[in-house]
């Protein structure tokens, strides 16, 4: 282990997020998780979601229950991230289900409350907006909105969930939409100083070590400025949960994770931010026959894996 995290102080071998985001603002700048309210288009007329998908979309553990205000959430959010990681610069995270899914007029009220809000309680702290959503609940009014912020010198950034870039597993985890959306999104925020980061699900019923590398190096040839890389889980209430308990899924042993990560890495862009390799779930929350990996162990053997190769991140892009 202590072999392990010497490999990863001495030369970080993948970019990642949180150190580019010390080098722009100087220092640590922290997500405050929020719930606007949202719903999400694969969830209307009594459509449960996506198959890997939480009954709360992942809504942030510090928000207490009920319906709370915008302002309410941020105010929680401040509290809790102050008195644990003594944070001091934010970024309001639209991050509970699809969060441009509404009209300009109403997704602008609820930015506006959020930034506002951390104006008032946090003075000299806000240093952008991230909203987490759906490649085709993106509009023109909706990407203009965003990119209205970025224009006012906020970091912006949009997470497009793609998940898979196969139409075949799109249709098996019930996405609700196929690969060109996620282009047209792509393409629908480009030009306006916003960044966009794309969120890759490893393991997915039905694909091998191919599909998913061939999946990394649609996504990279569209350079994104960042991307997140989650292990499926299995959440309580999910679909994929109810298979799981029948027999009818098997999840992928975690310690397929750090090559698998690594043969990832090797083919994203260089300056493409890495925001997580892993999912990030209580384990009380979700089903697995296997403990999760721990996280800083994860990226240090992430690290170690790619030191052992002489690689790092880029060493194979733009091959195909």
């Amino acid at each position: 282990m202590a072999e392990l995290g010497r490999a990863a102080e001495a030369a970080p071998r993948f970019n990642r997020h949180a150190a580019a985001l010390r080098a722009r603002h100087g220092m640590r700048v922290w997500r405050i998780g929020l719930d606007g309210g949202f719903s999400c288009p694969n969830r209307e007329g009594g459509r449960g979601g996506c198959a890997y998908c939480a009954p709360d979309a992942s809504r942030s553990a510090y928000i207490p229950a009920g319906r709370l205000s915008i302002s309410a959430q941020v105010e929680a959010g401040l509290a809790f991230l102050r008195r644990r990681y003594r944070a001091e610069l934010f970024f309001p995270y639209f991050q509970a289900f699809s969060s441009t899914f509404g009209p300009a007029s109403l997704l602008r009220s609820r930015y506006d409350e959020a930034l506002d809000a951390v104006r008032a309680m946090a003075p000299g702290s806000l240093r952008g907006l991230v909203v987490a959503t759906r490649p085709d609940c993106l509009d023109w009014e909706g990407a203009e909105l965003l990119a209205s912020y970025a224009r006012q010198g906020l970091e912006v950034w949009v997470e497009l969930g793609l998940q898979s870039a196969h139409e075949r597993t799109l249709r098996r985890i019930g996405r609700g939409h196929g690969y060109a959306a996620f282009e047209a999104a792509r393409a629908l925020l480009a030009g306006r100083g916003i960044r966009t980061a794309v969120h890759l699900i490893l393991g997915l019923p039905g694909e091998g070590r191919s599909d998913m590398l061939e999946t990394v190096e649609l996504v990279a040839s569209t350079r994104p400025e960042g991307v997140k890389f989650h292990d499926l889980l299995l959440p309580r209430g999910s679909a994929f949960a109810a298979e799981y308990l029948l027999g009818e899924l098997s999840l992928m042993h975690p310690a397929r994770l750090p090559g698998l990560l690594a043969d990832c890495l090797e083919r994203l862009l260089p300056e493409c931010e890495v925001m997580r390799l892993c999912a990030d779930a209580r384990e009380d929350e979700t089903l697995s026959p296997f403990r999760r990996p721990d996280k800083a162990t994860l990226y240090q053997a992430v690290e170690a894996e790619l030191s052992a190769r002489g690689a790092r991140q880029g060493s194979l892009a733009g091959r195909r």
